[in-house]
């Protein structure tokens, strides 16, 4: 049975070669978009799974509990592993000190390399692998240094690196003594090079690491593992932790364990885990984007079925006369479908290499073991059965009778027109896409145009990295080449903006707020409308006052002055408003509450006289080096900083153009099939004196009347989908204009109609005495 199924799918595929192509195609597009999620899933999934005892080694986590927050951490206080070393179930530890990056001098310039230190235990605990070298070294030599492959080839080229010897910034030299094969997978603990722990405690005599191993305060820069003798200590290993609590002077700490396999997907309330991967809200939008490819893929398999499906009613009503069942009628369709999908599979590898090929941040290798290809054909085959799914079901429901008698039911069920439906779904989603291109695209050029007209050149910005920055700041604010310092996360255009919710008079409402430095007002030159600036001497654990803008104090209350002096719930917290701030000077109208919160300051605004950047810069990081020596610092230009137009528009663009081509070649199949099988009817009009023009409008028309449906529903869905844009940037440079609905709107349309166009102009080409010559 399966056998003859296959033979028909393959005559049938042969025969109608056009649908077969663009099926194949638009199949092939939307799988490759799958794979390439599918693959990165996969990766996440895989994560650590080359460490031997995976189910045994646990990593040791904080949680740090003071006056304000409980914070969880992803490192531990080194002083802590030498007590769990002495528990009788714990097999082995390692200690990983974590020194961030550090520029190697080279003769091409300096290179950041990520520097971890740790012990020959660790080759033990984790599956890394020694390709040359000896791990006993890194106790033996602490000037001993081992690089990975990639970044021995970094650095070296296709050079022998071991005995090289290599200087860092502020570190020293050091001699090249191993080398560690990269790892066959993803992991959260990735390495660059790594010295030993003996060269860390060189090091911070030499005062230039400034944590030390034996502080338990200095738990954010270390991490501690562990292998137990078997997977169910772990129950007893955290009850065990719970003997090592810590109390420090401003806060408590507490440790438990976490199996290494629980690392990734990312648990956002965890700190200190940027390498932990994707979490569940990024695997969930995955796969609903590889759901959504692929039921818009299957949107074209099923319009060309259902169109061609008068054509296929004598084909079900003579296979049911000589006995075929409905079960027997659906199976070959979906063999069919199934086939095509597979087909699609051969030409989605090409696709996936032009697509990573133009995503130059996608660092994606595809290694073909057996999960992979077990999991590409399985993708495969459910997109085949979800598009042949429908289609099957339908025509398997011909009866004989009526379909070998003048097919009365095939008219009826053509008049439903669900290929028609499908063409709109598709070009409907396609408008809505490319709506949201176009406003995103209109707000990233408004809000460029503002930072160039309003962000002084003479602005660097600071990464602090999580530092205090309140000694940092003093220091950089006493060179000559600077004006002045501010700690704020707000600088004219844009902002890094959080939400909360404030309550007032029963009126409960979200805001977006950010934090700023007092001294900013006095510094811009800022005049408040009503109010007073932040009093000198603000507490810093305790929030007690809120500066809003207009546009919120207009929400909030009817009259702006009369706001001054209430006191409104923010979030869980009573704060006194004592000041207005008019609407940014840029012209932002957004509402918009002004907080200091000297805990979310994540850099350093640093106005700087003009023409002395480069001397600024070497100053700034002098002092950043004194206070941070095993972090380079990240200073830039504030202008600098900012994406280029274009940058943040890349996937929602790939993904509508995508969807745009997929659309497309389903309105190509459909419009091609609606020439053929209107040829008889064009031949008889020609005769009658029909024009050229009125031959291509008949069979455009109906094409054109399906994209002003579509119009119709992904318009207001494009709108809609602006709004929620505009409300979580919070900005009213998000514009949904006419324009830009328009332009949307008209973009998809041009395509669409142009699509078509290249098939229905063949209509003028009909020529009466080959097509009725039969009749």
């Amino acid at each position: 049975m399966i056998k003859n199924n296959l033979k028909i799918a393959l005559r049938i595929l042969w025969k109608n070669k056009l649908f077969s192509l663009v099926n194949i195609l638009s199949l092939s597009l939307s799988m490759a978009v799958g794979v390439v999620l599918f693959t990165g899933l996969k990766a996440t999934y895989d994560t650590d799974h080359f460490h031997p005892e995976l189910n045994q080694t646990v990593r040791i986590l904080t949680q740090e509990t003071n006056e304000v927050e409980q914070t969880k951490w992803a490192t531990a206080p080194l002083p802590l592993e030498t007590q769990i070393e002495s528990i009788s179930f714990v097999e082995k530890t390692v200690k990983v000190r974590l020194a961030g990056k550090h520029n190697l001098q080279t003769d091409g310039g300096d290179v950041p390399i990520d520097i971890k230190f740790s012990e020959p235990s660790f080759f033990d605990v984790f599956g890394f692998k020694l390709v040359s070298g000896n791990a006993q070294s890194l106790t033996l030599n602490p000037t001993t240094l081992f690089l990975t492959e990639k970044t021995a080839e970094k650095i070296f080229g296709n050079t022998n690196a071991l005995g090289k010897t290599i200087q860092f910034e502020k570190l020293g030299a050091y001699t090249v003594g191993g080398i560690i094969q990269d790892p066959p997978l993803e992991t959260h603990l990735p390495i660059e090079a790594m010295l030993s722990m003996n060269a860390a405690e060189v090091l911070e005599k030499k005062g230039a690491l400034s944590t030390s191993a034996q502080n338990w305060g200095d738990f954010k820069s270390a991490a501690i593992y562990a292998r137990l003798k078997s997977e169910g200590d772990l129950s007893q290993l955290n009850s065990t932790l719970q003997k090592y609590n810590r109390k420090l002077e401003k806060s408590s700490l507490q440790f438990l364990a976490q199996p290494i396999e629980a690392i990734t997907p990312r648990n956002n309330d965890i700190k200190n885990d940027s390498n932990a991967g994707t979490d569940w809200t990024g695997i969930k939008i995955q796969l609903s984007l590889i759901l959504a490819l692929t039921l818009l893929s299957a949107f074209n398999y099923v319009s060309l079925t259902l169109a061609r499906a008068f054509s296929r009613a004598k084909e079900v009503g003579i296979r049911k006369t000589i006995g075929a069942t409905r079960r027997q009628i659906i199976s070959q369709f979906l063999m069919e479908s199934t086939l095509v999908s597979l087909f699609a599979l051969l030409f989605t590898m090409p696709c996936v290499e032009i697509l990573t090929n133009y995503i130059p941040e996608m660092d994606m290798a595809f290694s073909y073991d057996t999960t992979l290809i077990l999991g590409l054909l399985t993708y495969a085959g459910i997109t085949g059965l979800v598009a042949g799914a429908l289609p099957s079901w339908l025509l398997s429901a011909f009866q004989p009778i009526q379909v070998l008698r003048k097919m009365k039911n095939i008219k009826l069920f053509r008049s439903i027109a669900v290929y028609k439906v499908l063409i709109v779904v598709q070009f409907s989603v396609t408008i809505m896409l490319m709506i949201v291109v176009v406003i995103l695209a209109d707000y990233e050029i408004k809000n460029h145009a503002i930072i160039n007209s309003t962000v002084s050149p003479n602005v660097l910005t600071l990464d602090l990295s999580g530092e205090k920055y309140e000694n940092l700041q003093n220091e950089i604010s006493q060179l000559s080449q600077v004006e002045t310092t501010l700690a704020t996360n707000w600088y004219f255009k844009p902002m890094i903006k959080g939400k909360s919710s404030v309550t007032l008079n029963d009126k409960i409402l979200e805001m977006f707020y950010v934090s700023i430095d007092p001294k900013t007002i006095e510094t811009e030159g800022i005049s408040l409308k009503s109010g007073q600036n932040f009093p000198t001497n603000l507490p810093q654990r305790t929030e007690q006052y809120v500066l809003v803008n207009e546009a919120a104090a207009k929400l909030l209350e009817s009259k702006s002055e009369t706001l001054v002096g209430q006191t409104l719930l923010l979030d869980s917290a009573y704060v006194q408003v004592i000041g207005i701030m008019p609407n940014e000077i840029i012209g932002e109208t957004a509402p918009l509450l002004y907080r200091y919160l000297p805990n979310e300051i994540a850099t350093l605004t640093i106005k700087i006289n003009p023409n002395t950047e480069l001397e600024a810069t070497k100053a700034i990081q002098s002092i950043w080096e004194n206070h941070f020596p095993e972090k380079t610092a990240n200073l830039q230009n504030l202008k600098d900083g900012y994406l280029k137009i274009g940058d943040r528009l890349g996937s929602i663009g790939g993904l509508a153009l995508i969807v745009m081509i997929i659309a497309g070649l389903g309105i190509l199949g459909i419009a091609s099939y609606s020439v053929e099988t209107r040829t008889k009817e064009l031949g008889i009009r020609k005769v009658l004196g029909a024009s050229n023009k009125e031959l291509v409008w008949a069979v455009t028309r109906n094409f054109g009347i399906l994209i002003l449906i579509a119009g119709l529903i992904g318009v207001p869905a494009g709108l809609f989908s602006g709004e929620l844009i505009r409300q979580d940037l919070g900005s009213s440079l998000v514009e949904l204009s006419f324009i830009n609905v328009s332009i949307g709107f008209g973009l998809v349309a041009i395509v669409g109609l142009l699509t078509v166009l290249s098939q229905t102009i063949r209509a003028a080409h009909i020529e009466p005495v080959k097509v009725l010559k039969v009749e």
